[in-house]
């Protein structure tokens, strides 16, 4: 009996020692991937890490100071990563399970990790490496160390593919070999992935469905050509109901283990819709249509509809009526009442009546919900044909056989002038072939992105853009006059004309490019006149890269401190008196003047007195930031309801401070909406886009 009682008082004692020590656990957030660390040395040249390098990606993903990082070390055939290296001594090799820190007062110190390429390897090396902020958040980085050789020609260009959502896209190897031999003239060996995020979707190994699949792919597995694992059986697999552009960087590797980048970009289509189209007259009414309402339920939610509640539309656009005959209604819909598919009231009852010499389109959000009780978004947009009124012709010189670039401003001036508002977009009506063609995105007669279409919008200052437009005319033609109708920011619309003449000797011509960066090439025509004038007036400045040329990057992202600057410039805001700043931004950092003033101003107001410079900032920052600083420099643009925003998908992520400069911005034309009728307010804005903004507000 004693034995008995000594055994339980055993396992009593083991159970509490276990639970006692029990380790706490700490749930952090995961972020996305860090901008590339990049370094050049020469075959058998130590380069040494600089934890400056790895605190600022860790400051630009996460806002937080640098802890530690891990790296997965490189092949053997590549070089060898050494802690505390010193002319062929070492402490010791780096290991994939040590921790290496910022601070130095750590036993293992980042700024004694140095790589030191293997004798006879000359090529680019990718180290990765996961990073740990103050606070415990992890993300993925890494490291590009460029061995003996000039990095310009070692980027292929992107693979392009567009699937729908629904689909699945399998790699074909021989696309990832023919880039392989246009760069390096060798057949490829093999690829590794950095990983997509898995809000956007997955990549498998032999894929057949969600639960059918060998593996994920692995980061560090290399995919071959012609071996297994094989290249041809990697899948890239959308996450459901995601819609939108996914890039997924790789390194690859020829047989002579020369490497080179790039980047697979994989274009997802919605195959969902939740708008619902009419089209009237400006004498008509119309009623909707409730099974309009189910489809788009029984699609996004694969559930009967229940019932719809509308946002109303604008008096001067028109009104909502329930039960509606010739003048005569039962009531006007409100807005917080529920609109039923087979109950009263029926959703079947509910009419729009145009305003009166309103012409245009009218955009009603509504949100359905299905018998389960989950609920959707949706759109009713309504297209009113009236008497429209005229703009002001704009007129173009042609030479023939010369392209004519349209210039978004012009038509922006004169929708302004007719309808004291900014243009949003405008839609062609096509000449006749003899007479020329409309293209978007024109080199040469032989590469063009596409023809002008009819039924797309080209907006101002959004994609696709409106200054990518081109007229080439016929051979032969004197000119000609193309019709258009545009639409404002509020979805009145007008009519318009370009008046071309075509004269003189014909000349050979391309598209736009910056005089000053090397980098903003006719791929971004659409932005080389913002970024061009504010280099002239020495808002913007590039930076000078190794080849000796300049270079803007207008495709990074800016960081908050840059922005900061550029409106301090553009705008002439006053040098801050007091000598206070936030207590991350460095004195002597080429920002410090712009942010210090922001704060004094209450421009820049930050978080726990920290301004994050070296963080990449958002869409919405960026528009509360830069109607802040022009209300304190007097130029400032009228307030707008916030109601107006109801028309983008995406309003419901807005956050509650940046609506009100959101709207405001979007009223003045300054910011407009994208193709896809998103703000976007959490993604990260890159400097073309950013000067695109500043020159806005500036001119």
């Amino acid at each position: 009996m004693q034995e008995i009682i000594n055994k339980k008082i055993a396992f009593i004692m083991i159970l509490f020692i276990t639970v006692l020590f029990i380790p706490n656990v700490s749930y952090a957030a995961t972020y996305d991937d860090a901008d590339t660390i990049t370094y050049e040395t020469d075959a058998e040249e130590a380069v040494t890490f600089k934890r400056a390098d790895f605190d600022d990606a860790c400051n630009d993903v996460t806002g937080e100071d640098l802890d530690y990082v891990k790296f997965d070390l490189p092949d053997d055939d590549d070089g060898m990563l050494y802690y505390d290296y010193d002319d062929g001594d070492y402490a010791s090799k780096v290991s994939a399970s040590t921790k290496y820190y910022y601070d130095s007062s750590n036993s293992r110190y980042l700024s004694k990790v140095t790589f030191l390429p293997d004798e006879d390897f000359e090529g680019t090396v990718y180290i990765d490496y996961t990073g740990y902020d103050e606070d415990g958040n992890d993300y993925e980085g890494r490291v590009k160390i460029i061995v003996g050789e000039d990095d310009e020609d070692d980027t292929a260009e992107d693979l392009t593919y567009t699937i729908d959502g629904d689909d699945e896209l399998e790699f074909d190897e021989d696309d990832f070999n023919d880039v392989c031999e246009e760069l390096n003239d060798e057949d490829l060996d093999y690829v590794k992935f950095t990983l997509p995020s898995s809000s956007a979707g997955t990549l498998y190994y032999n894929y057949s469905s969600d639960d059918n699949y060998d593996s994920k792919v692995s980061a560090s597995t290399k995919y071959y050509y012609d071996g297994s694992p094989y290249l041809s059986r990697v899948s890239f697999v959308p996450k459901d109901n995601y819609s939108g552009t996914v890039t997924i960087k790789y390194a690859g590797y020829d047989e002579d283990d020369n490497s080179f980048t790039g980047k697979v970009k994989i274009s997802i289509e919605d195959t969902s819709t939740s708008e619902i189209a009419y089209t009237i007259d400006d004498d008509e009414t119309v009623t909707f249509d409730e099974d309009d309402f189910y489809d788009i339920c029984d699609g996004l939610n694969d559930e009967p509809l229940d019932y719809v509640t509308f946002t109303l539309p604008s008096d001067t656009k028109g009104v909502l009526y329930y039960d509606y005959d010739d003048g005569d209604y039962d009531s006007k819909v409100t807005a917080a009442k529920k609109y039923y598919y087979d109950d009263s009231p029926y959703l079947s009852k509910v009419t729009f009546d145009p305003a009166s010499k309103f012409s245009g389109i009218c955009t009603i959000n509504f949100k359905g919900y299905d018998t389960d009780g989950a609920a959707f978004n949706g759109t009713v947009e309504i297209t009113v044909n009236g008497d429209l009124l005229t703009a002001n012709s704009i007129a173009y010189s042609a030479i023939p056989g010369s392209p004519v670039y349209f210039k978004e401003d012009d038509f922006n001036n004169v929708c302004k002038k007719l309808k004291d508002n900014n243009l949003s977009y405008v839609k062609f009506k096509l000449p006749s072939t003899s007479s020329g063609k409309l293209y978007y995105g024109y080199t040469s007669a032989t590469k063009y992105t596409s023809e002008v279409s009819a039924t797309t919008k080209y907006y101002y200052g959004s994609t696709p853009f409106l200054l990518n437009v081109v007229y080439v005319p016929g051979s032969g033609t004197a000119g000609t006059t193309i019709d258009y109708t545009g639409y404002d920011t509020d979805g009145f619309a007008f009519s318009g004309k370009v008046q071309i003449t075509v004269s003189g000797t014909a000349v050979n011509p391309t598209l736009k490019k910056s005089q000053y960066y090397g980098d903003v090439d006719e791929a971004y025509s659409w932005a080389v006149d913002y970024i061009d004038t504010l280099s002239q007036n020495g808002i913007i400045t590039g930076s000078t890269g190794l080849d000796g040329k300049k270079y803007f990057y207008p495709a990074a992202k800016i960081k908050r401190g840059e922005f900061m600057l550029l409106l301090y410039k553009a705008l002439n805001l006053p040098a801050s008196t007091s000598t206070g700043n936030f207590s991350d931004v460095v004195k002597g950092e080429y920002y410090y003047d712009a942010i210090a003033a922001a704060k004094s101003l209450g421009i820049a107001q930050g978080s726990e007195n920290k301004f994050y410079p070296n963080a990449s900032i958002t869409r919405e920052d960026t528009m509360v930031l830069a109607l802040r600083a022009m209300n304190k420099s007097g130029s400032g643009v009228a307030a707008a309801d916030t109601n107006t925003l109801s028309v983008y998908s995406d309003k419901n992520i807005i956050s509650d401070y940046a609506k009100d400069s959101i709207a405001a911005l979007i009223k003045a034309g300054i910011i407009t909406g994208s193709d896809d009728n998103k703000i976007h307010p959490m993604e990260s804005i890159t400097r073309a886009e950013a000067a695109a903004i500043i020159y806005r507000i500036k001119y």
